[in-house]
């Protein structure tokens, strides 16, 4: 099997298609997503990983990650360069070594063990492979810090049918459906190569086209059958300034953005009152709990209509030595903190400093250089119902969110922070990992960004009004508080470590089995 393969992909054609592979794996993502891609993308390094060597096989996957994350993600050099005011050189040595150590690493082991996978019947290969690329997945999620980005599963957000399975499984029942049609499409293609019988490779094939059925059955079943939640929707507003985030640490510039926020919420106020308005992270360039003259002037706002205020802004700790939250407050219509959360999954190097003796790089942030982590706080009373804060990259991950939920939370609110990057391949496909958060939790989304999109996601995942990327901006609309928890809030990532299970066994009973002509080198 693999000698033919081998003798019909040079190494390089080997290397070609595998570029291919990684370029096409990043165009299903936003800005301009194309999410049809995501069905065949990854077939060509399959086929690819099935007839090289070992070593070889360990130095494409690693290949292709970088490649793969480079088209997704080409931001980050210029970002590390500005954020730290170093070298392209510097930003793209940074890119280089994050990509491998949070996603290159695991994607080496999903090469090693599909090789396994192909000393196992054909038939069984598509959904093996799967279940293999899912354990691939979650160890980008577990280890160096979490890595969400560009998870197969997040090139589905849009497609309806398809998202609905994420409150069972999350991300990763949709990425397994993914994988293992390509994995079925790429047995295929080895088996007219090989020029052998197809009848096992159709069978392949028919077992992922089952489990594609069965999650198109399900995402119809959920389209047509989920009811809102009992009572009226509650009138909500988000204000989204589009300031630059240069001028928030600056002493010079202490508060200059409440005016800005201030006068787009009157704005809001005036054209049918809200009873809840929302700001971004980081909204608030000052310490509210210090200055009683910034909440009066928010409540003269606020006041007459009496609508409440949640807005993002730092918050210190008593002690001997200045300690800073990154937090979120829930103000009264007559400018009193009613509540507060503090974020919980600080943002590595952007909110702390993991590696001290390269002090070259950390960045500052004039009197606040670094955030504490926070403590688990009550929900906040909105009202709009009680309210679970995910602050900025706290919505990239599942677990936070189910927990927010777990605890009583009626919807989610969503406060990020993009104008520090500003560009639509960070924002876009930062808001698609919020807005499958909706439906894993079956919860109303409110996300109120610096730079945007801002917006309101529906427990099916449909944005229902958004705002303009990169510009100021202010939406309404109407949000239903909910409750109930969902098999995926309940279970969490119980799909993904049952793939891990079935990884581990099909490795094991492979070491039982010889595979002749299988490449070695």
């Amino acid at each position: 099997m693999a000698t033919s393969l081998r003798r019909a992909m040079t190494p390089v054609v080997e290397l070609a298609v595998v570029l291919a592979s990684a370029v096409l794996y990043g165009w299903c993502f936003p800005p301009s997503p194309h999410p049809a891609l995501a069905w065949v993308a990854l077939a060509p390094l399959l086929v690819v990983l099935r007839g090289t060597g070992v070593g070889r096989g360990l130095v494409l996957a690693w290949l292709w990650t970088v490649v793969m994350a480079y088209t997704v993600n080409d931001w980050f050099p210029r970002a590390v360069s500005g954020y730290f005011g170093q070298p392209p050189a510097v930003g793209f040595s940074l890119f280089v070594g994050v990509s491998t150590f949070t996603a290159g690493l695991q994607y080496m082991g999903f090469a090693a063990a599909y090789r396994r996978v192909a000393l196992l019947p054909v038939a069984a290969r598509p959904l093996l492979a799967a279940a293999a690329w899912v354990t691939a997945d979650l160890a980008r999620l577990l280890l160096f810090g979490g890595d969400p980005w560009a998870l197969l599963g997040y090139s589905q957000v849009g497609v309806l049918p398809v998202m609905q399975i994420a409150d069972a499984a999350g991300v990763h029942g949709i990425t397994f459906v993914v994988v293992a049609v390509n994995a079925a499409l790429a047995e295929l293609w080895c088996t007219k190569r090989e020029r052998g019988s197809r009848v096992p490779a159709l069978a392949g094939l028919a077992l992922a086209g089952i489990a594609l059925l069965a999650s198109l059955a399900y995402g119809a079943f959920r389209l047509r059958t989920l009811e809102p939640a009992a009572g009226d929707g509650v009138h909500v507003a988000i204000a989204q300034a589009h300031l630059p985030l240069g001028g928030q640490w600056k002493r010079e510039f202490y508060g200059r953005n409440l005016a800005t926020y201030l006068r787009l919420t009157q704005d809001l106020l005036s054209a049918g009152p809200p009873r809840l308005v929302v700001w971004p992270e980081s909204a608030m360039t000052f310490f509210l709990a210090d200055e009683p003259v910034y909440r009066q002037s928010i409540a003269s706002v606020l006041a007459p209509s009496g609508a409440e205020l949640v807005a993002g802004g730092p918050h210190t700790l008593p002690g001997p030595s200045e300690r800073y939250l990154n937090s979120t407050f829930l103000i009264s219509p007559d400018g009193e903190i009613r509540g507060r959360y503090d974020k919980r999954l600080l943002l590595p190097f952007a909110e702390y400093f993991p590696f001290g003796r390269f002090d070259f790089l950390r960045r500052a942030f004039g009197r606040v250089r670094e955030f504490t982590p926070g403590e688990r706080t009550p929900l906040l009373e909105t009202a709009a119902g009680r309210a679970g804060v995910l602050i900025c990259n706290e919505g990239f991950f599942a677990e936070p969110a189910a927990e927010r939920v777990r605890d009583g939370a009626q919807l989610l609110i969503n406060l990020a922070n993009d104008s520090w990057l500003a560009d639509p391949k960070y924002s876009e496909p930062a808001f698609d990992m919020v807005r499958l958060r909706a439906v894993e939790q079956r919860r109303w989304i409110i996300r109120a960004s610096t730079a945007g999109p801002s917006a309101l996601i529906d427990p099916l995942g449909r944005v229902t009004t958004r705002s303009e990327l990169l510009a100021a901006a202010t939406i309404s609309g109407t949000v239903v508080p909910r409750d109930g928890v969902t098999i995926y809030a309940r279970i969490g990532d119980a799909f993904a470590w049952g793939c891990v299970a079935v990884t581990v066994a099909a490795w094991l009973v492979a070491r039982r089995r010889r595979a002749p002509g299988l490449a070695v080198s």
